[in-house]
């Protein structure tokens, strides 16, 4: 019996010491090799990168370039392109024959084993993507069927803040928690948006935007999913994107209570492919890494890159590290210390 408790604080032990496993995407107009070279800087062993089933020839040059410098590539499986010749964006039908899917999903999980893949990007940003939701899980369910056949674990493309808050909300009225859902939502969501939550049926987009999120909630519950996947950026409020520079603290307790609602309400562990700022605050950026410790999140891969959303970089246009960068840095320092 003295050797089984043992045994069993030991594992006790060992789960609480097991650290979040950190990534960066270095996003923007950097080549490749400049990219590489951020994000040894940063001294992360994960990147993420993306592969397009529609242009899948076998081989992708930049995943390639990724393991030969010697990172872990945790890759968006992305159906098709969403940018345009203009440079702005056309959203990509979910793919309804799965027969296809799987064959080319399949080859590209044996030509590359990654750990995790991720399922398309942001699941229900409408620039990215159009069709049902039903599509989407069905995509999902389908590459959960051959990545697992692979040994391979699957996540989805990620829920953001935006809809993420406005569930979250929700959850604290249903429970009978009302105090909780009008501090949360005073900190969390913008007053036109909460307005038209509290009123249904006077603003359709959030309306459906607040069902679609709800259907793939209660979907991954139910799917074989090995995690889902959040995206958060700080400030949480400016879920519409932009940069505020004021900014230079997390907004309190909002990152906990998203996770723990996800969680709660999936029954699976929680992973971030995408999280960032849209402030240069290094504080804030300290502040965001020391919650996703705290949260206990096995992946979290930070967006590096300027503009999108209001997101800034942790890297210059010349790829030496802002501020911010050298803060990420030291924090990737001291985790592998512990």
């Amino acid at each position: 019996m003295k050797t089984q408790i043992t045994a069993l604080f030991i594992c006790l032990f060992a789960v609480a010491q097991a650290q979040t496993k950190y990534g960066v995407l270095v996003n923007g107009a950097l080549s490749l090799p400049d990219k590489i070279a951020v994000a040894k800087k940063l001294d992360v062993p994960i990147v993420r990168d993306a592969i397009i089933m529609q242009k899948w020839n076998g081989h992708d040059e930049s995943y390639s370039k990724f393991l030969e410098a010697g990172f872990t590539v945790i890759p968006n499986i992305n159906w098709g392109v969403a940018q345009n010749r203009e440079g702005g964006k056309t959203p990509v039908p979910y793919p309804t024959d799965t027969v296809v899917y799987k064959k080319i999903l399949s080859n590209i999980l044996q030509t590359y084993h990654p750990p995790l893949i991720v399922i398309e990007n942001e699941e229900l940003i409408k620039k990215y993507h159009s069709g049902p939701v039903r599509d989407y899980i069905n995509q999902l369910s389908a590459a959960i069927s051959v990545a697992h056949a692979n040994g391979v674990r699957v996540t989805n493309g990620g829920l953001t803040n935006k809809e993420l808050c406005l569930l979250v909300y929700k959850d604290f009225l249903q429970r009978g928690m009302p105090a909780q859902a009008n501090t949360f939502a005073g900190l969390c969501i913008k007053p036109a948006i909460l307005k038209a939550v509290q009123h249904p049926g006077s603003n359709p987009e959030v309306d459906g935007l607040i069902a679609r999120a709800d259907s793939l909630i209660k979907a991954y519950k139910i799917l074989p999913l090995d995690y889902v996947n959040i995206h958060i950026y700080e400030p949480i409020k400016n879920s519409d994107g932009g940069t505020d520079e004021s900014v230079v603290n997390i907004t309190p307790n909002a990152i906990a209570a998203i996770i723990d609602f996800v969680k709660n309400a999936t029954g699976k562990k929680i992973i971030s492919n995408e999280s960032g700022t849209r402030s240069s605050s290094a504080a804030l950026t300290k502040a965001m890494l020391n919650a996703f410790n705290t949260a206990g999140l096995e992946y979290c891969i930070w967006f590096s890159g300027d503009g999108e959303g209001g997101a800034k970089a942790l890297q210059n246009t010349d790829a030496s590290l802002r501020a911010n960068g050298e803060v990420f840095k030291q924090f990737m320092a001291q985790q592998k210390q512990q």
